[in-house]
């Protein structure tokens, strides 16, 4: 087999996996009544020469019989999972299964994704589907895009070597890096970045590691926003924070000579946007030089894995983030003032809640994010869709942190993706500066320090009511002398509070700017809504991928491994000062109830159709992982 096409299987097995697992979970088949064989029976029903894989003992084959006449199924090599009922055998391949030419037997035919989102579309159980039939072929191509885009990055491979040789800044960059090749894990269509050409995708990616020449445009003075963070937006401008004195040299002698230097403020643009949106966007105000694209361009950042926040290749600790007009996760990633207006109100109630706590004060280190310009003319409003695809953030990182060579800031995310077994992962790291072996016990003692401080910290700021973006892209952990120390957050604009707790406090209402008519994932109106981000994104998403790698690489079993996690949570409930309301409810939540909460991933995808607004959103029902364990 070819280098592509041994990448090309290897993408279509994770993005499977992936799929099906959403599918299950999400209750696509319920009306179906798909059923679960043995392999023996398996076997039995459709010949003995059936492909199937080695199984562990306990496992299961998953049919979903698509017609009886003739008989024509899918069969999935499954297992009783932890956080779902149900999930695929890993590295496990499915089949489809149809009468062979003579109607004696039956052609197994190896089933990827693309192949049977088709089936799915086809032959639905239920009326789901048929009723949202535009969003549903809107989601089969991103699985294709899915497809293809993972392959390209599985294709190329980043050097995780000497991570604690290379600088603070070095090393959070390869992290990064490591963080993007997965994405957001378990979302069967999180890798691809549609809009971006295959040259695109090589550009602009944190993996592969190009510098990325910024563009910039220069906007008039009177139709500029900025953040609270600058006292004056025409004497504190961006390049002051991105460029050497060099090169702001020459973007104020270009100003000079166009003439425009005392009535426009310049803001970098990513290249991609500038040549794909903003003359979609904002064509008039290009024409009529509101905006002024210039012919300065700098290199010197690179792409992080949000795609639009840029990381500088020097060592300064400002970084950059940028509108991008393309589509991630069912969603443009532009850039509009009103997110960084609510993301700064977000970062004075974070350094306001710190106080309150002696922990917080010392653990948690927080991104300075009130640095931001963005165009907004007098006559817009803050929802409009034009100016939020023109707008930059300095997001300024703590020195303490980036200077200090004993101190490495680690995207929870990067631990969470399976690296090749000659990569180094940063737990093969940590083990060794720890001097201990790469082998299940020991890794066993590092999740459960991860977990410790994890759970200590946000536990504490849930107390307090409210809580950080917990997701492994933006919780960023950090790690000193070879101990989890605390936690960085940024993005800010994703705090969730619970007001009645915050007043309770003595905190206010930041007041949220939010647009009429969209859902409200900032507000809470009960603990429990708020909890619900640390039971789906911190743990079934941001853990739970945390532990897959840990049980593949290191052989590390998973239950016990969830086992250390649920004695750690319990402990900080234990630990932390809680009204007695408040740690009743969360014993209940996390650890009594029959079920958890889901968020949904591909049914609001298909509702949507690729309509405006950030990620489409749903919630429903799953496994409780604590009891699934006490099941097992």
């Amino acid at each position: 087999m070819k280098n592509e096409d041994l990448f090309q299987a290897q993408a279509a097995q994770i993005v499977l996996q992936d799929l099906v697992d959403c599918l299950l979970a999400e209750q696509f088949f319920d009306m179906s009544g798909p059923a679960l064989l043995s392999p023996g029976q398996a076997r039995a029903r459709y010949g003995q020469h059936l492909p199937l894989p080695d199984m562990p003992p306990g496992s299961l084959v998953w049919q979903w019989i698509i017609t009886e006449q003739p008989l024509h199924s899918v069969l999935v090599p499954v297992q009783r999972g932890i956080v779902q009922p149900l999930q695929c055998l890993p590295g496990a391949q499915a089949q489809e299964l149809s009468p062979d030419a003579g109607g004696q037997g039956f052609q197994a035919t190896r089933l990827g994704p693309i192949r049977f989102m088709e089936l799915l579309l086809a032959h639905a159980p239920d009326d789901f589907i048929p009723q949202n039939a535009e969003g549903a072929a809107l989601f089969l191509e991103w699985v294709r895009e899915s497809v293809q885009q993972t392959a390209w990055s599985l294709a190329h491979k980043v050097d995780t070597s000497r991570l604690l040789e290379r600088s603070p800044a070095a090393a959070f960059q390869v992290l990064e890096q490591c963080a993007s090749l997965r994405d957001r894990p378990f979302h069967p269509v999180a890798k691809p970045k549609k809009g971006f050409t295959k040259e695109d995708y090589h550009t602009y990616m944190a993996e592969f590691g190009k510098e990325v020449p910024l563009n910039w445009v220069a906007i008039e003075r009177g139709a500029i926003a900025s953040g609270n963070g600058i006292e004056d937006p025409f004497a504190t401008r961006p390049e002051q924070f991105l460029l050497d004195e060099g090169q702001q040299a020459l973007l104020q002698e270009e100003l000079r000579r166009r003439g425009i230097a005392d009535s426009h403020v310049a803001l970098p643009v990513h290249p991609w946007q500038l040549r794909h949106m903003l003359p979609q966007m904002l064509g008039p105000e290009l024409r009529d030089g509101v905006c002024v694209p210039l012919d300065f361009s700098n290199g010197g950042f690179l792409p992080t894995s949000s795609v639009r926040s840029m990381a500088p290749v020097s060592e300064s600790h400002h970084y950059l983030k940028l509108p991008l007009g393309i589509y991630s996760l069912g969603a443009s990633r532009y850039l509009p003032a009103i997110k960084m207006i609510n993301g700064q109100r977000s970062e004075s109630l974070l350094r306001q809640a710190m106080s309150l706590d002696s922990e917080l004060a010392q653990r948690v280190f927080i991104c300075d994010e009130t640095k931001w310009w963005s165009y907004l003319p007098q006559h817009a409003t803050l929802f409009d869709e034009g100016p939020r695809h023109l707008s930059a953030m300095v997001r300024s990182y703590p020195p303490a942190l980036l200077d200090d060579p004993e101190c490495r800031l680690v995207p929870m995310a990067a631990l969470g993706v399976t690296l090749p077994p000659e990569a180094t992962h940063f737990f093969d790291e940590w083990l060794r500066y720890r001097g201990l072996a790469a082998e299940a016990g020991p890794v066993l003692t590092l999740f459960r320090e991860l977990c410790d401080s994890f759970f200590d910290i946000n536990l504490r700021m849930f107390r307090l009511g409210l809580l950080a973006e917990v997701h492994g892209q933006n919780a960023v952990l950090v790690w000193r002398c070879g101990r989890m120390e605390g936690l960085l957050l940024r993005d800010h604009d994703s705090l969730r509070i619970h007001v009645p707790w915050l007043e309770r406090q003595g905190l206010a209402d930041p007041v949220y700017s939010l647009k009429p008519g969209h859902a409200n994932t900032l507000y809470h109106d009960t603990p429990e809504d708020l909890l619900f981000y640390l039971q789906t994104l911190a743990i079934q998403v941001n853990l739970r991928a945390i532990i897959e790698v840990a049980a593949h690489r290191y052989k590390a079993p998973p239950a016990q491994l969830w086992s250390v996690l649920g004695e750690s949570l319990q402990q900080a409930i234990e630990r932390i000062d809680f009204p007695v309301e408040a740690r009743a409810m969360l014993r209940q939540r996390l650890f009594e109830a029959p079920a958890w909460p889901l968020k949904l991933l591909i049914r609001p995808m298909m509702e949507r159709a690729a309509g405006p607004g950030s990620m489409p959103f749903g919630k429903s029902m799953t496994s409780n992982p604590f009891r699934s364990l006490q099941a097992a």
